[in-house]
């Protein structure tokens, strides 16, 4: 039987990040999906301590003009982080998407889900 959230729980929130993919000449699914792997690891080890869990997921890719969707998911307690903390969050997970070569074009608040950690 599930436990019933309570205003002091864990929720993670969900994003949609819209855009291109571009580092080196040609990336396949398998290859921009390995880079979002290290992208959640940098975000989890930026973020070490604070008990947040980021999961960042490829949802879908096109090989031939780059274009993709990334589903980010992120740990955020409703009780005591504010919108400047949410934004402070969402500016790291693009600086870390940036990083591995990822141009952002929109991202989009997709909804609140379950506790993830």
């Amino acid at each position: 039987m599930a436990s019933p959230e309570s205003l002091t729980s864990a929720i993670t929130r969900y994003y949609d990040f819209n855009g291109i993919f571009r580092e080196g000449d040609e990336l396949s699914f398998e290859e921009v999906d390995a880079n979002l792997i290290e992208v959640a690891k940098a975000l989890d080890q930026e973020y070490v301590g604070t008990a947040r869990v980021f999961k960042i997921e490829l949802d879908s890719y096109d090989e031939e003009t780059y274009s993709c969707e990334i589903i980010v998911g992120f740990t955020l307690w409703p009780y005591e982080d504010d919108e400047s903390e949410e934004e402070l969050i969402l500016k790291s997970v693009s600086d870390e998407l940036e990083k591995a070569g990822f141009i952002q074009d929109d991202t989009y608040y997709l909804g609140d889900g379950p506790d993830i950690r």
